[in-house]
């Protein structure tokens, strides 16, 4: 089995560097800095009981990874907002449509698309804490195991891939498992993802607890009506904790923050951040009810705002945000 972990920044580069140091076939798809960075040097991944220096098999193009073969599995670890363009270009490489397709992304949005792709579409959840600041270097920074994934059939289900992808994670040191209803947790985890926005926003100046909280609310009122399920977050967040490991930063990398990956997209400046597929369909989906979630609207438009102009978190406090959901409700 061919590894291809597509879309290779911070989670991508941690689980395809894990898989790769217990031994399984991995390829890494990421972009131009890192991937020169680790054909010429080794990926560098941090943990806090050791620095691995691994000679993970690294390239900038789904071209490059032709032809495919029968063994080959897809991580997609791309932010959301480049699923659409990653399934095309694999796609346009000569990937055909029974090729497994594992969705390792925040958000609900990315299954769907890629049913439009490809044939053989999986859910991951993923939560496991990973930093990447830097081409060619990123940081795990937990202890017991190295973070929490979660595989099933999209929409539902479990099949004899999504048990063997998940005995791969298990052996290269990940908890988790399999789970038939593995789209309603990740809308769990996408809860807790709405937040994402206000912490690459304000870099936690002021207190966005109560905006938060009602921008959850928000996203649960539209999905009720949309017929979508989730897990309780309460049920979630107490199932994963008590297998997940503990973060702890490595000795030596104390002074960084381990903080969201829209966070880290603006410190990176890389012009783009996942708010869209997270706030964002919150109020696609509230228009086409015909109900206004004014508090995703806000993370939604001023996180892409922030990102496009390439300006780093802390432009707003959480107050600034409240007000202008009140001026505009």
């Amino acid at each position: 089995m061919r590894f291809i972990v597509y879309g290779a920044g911070a989670i991508g580069s941690i689980i395809g560097g894990h898989l790769h140091r217990t031994g399984h076939d991995v390829v890494l798809v990421g972009n131009q800095r890192h991937v020169d960075k680790i054909n010429a040097a080794g990926l560098k991944l941090v943990t806090p009981e050791e620095t691995y220096v691994l000679k993970v098999p690294a390239v900038k193009e789904a071209n490059d990874l032709a032809p495919f073969g029968g063994g080959d599995v897809v991580l997609l670890t791309a932010k959301s907002q480049h699923t659409i363009l990653c399934l095309g270009q694999l796609k346009n490489a000569g990937a055909k449509r029974d090729l497994p397709v594992f969705c390792v992304q925040n958000s609900i949005v990315n299954e769907p698309a890629a049913t439009r792709v490809f044939d053989r579409v999986y859910g991951a959840v993923v939560n496991l804490p990973g930093i990447f600041l830097q081409p060619g270097e990123v940081i795990n920074p937990i202890s017991g195991n190295s973070g929490f994934l979660e595989v099933g059939l999209y929409p539902r289900g479990v099949d004899e891939l999504a048990r063997s992808i998940s005995g791969a994670f298990q052996a290269a040191g990940f908890a988790g498992g399999v789970n038939e209803w593995v789209m309603k947790a990740k809308a769990a985890k996408c809860l807790l993802n709405l937040g994402n926005s206000m912490d690459a926003i304000t870099d936690r100046r002021g207190d966005g607890s109560a905006f938060i909280k009602a921008a959850r609310k928000e996203a649960e009122v539209i999905w009720g009506l949309a017929g979508i399920e989730w897990e309780g977050l309460e049920d979630y967040e107490r199932r994963v904790r008590a297998i997940r490991g503990v973060n702890r930063m490595p000795k030596g990398y104390e002074g960084e923050s381990k903080r969201s990956s829209s966070w880290q997209s603006l410190v990176r400046g890389t012009g783009n951040i996942e708010a869209e597929a997270l706030n964002g369909d919150v109020v696609e989906l509230g228009r086409s009810l015909g109900v206004k979630v004014p508090y995703n609207e806000v993370l939604w438009r001023v996180a892409e705002d922030v990102a496009a102009k390439g300006e780093k978190p802390g432009r707003y406090s959480a107050e600034d945000l409240l007000r202008m959901v009140q001026e505009n409700p």
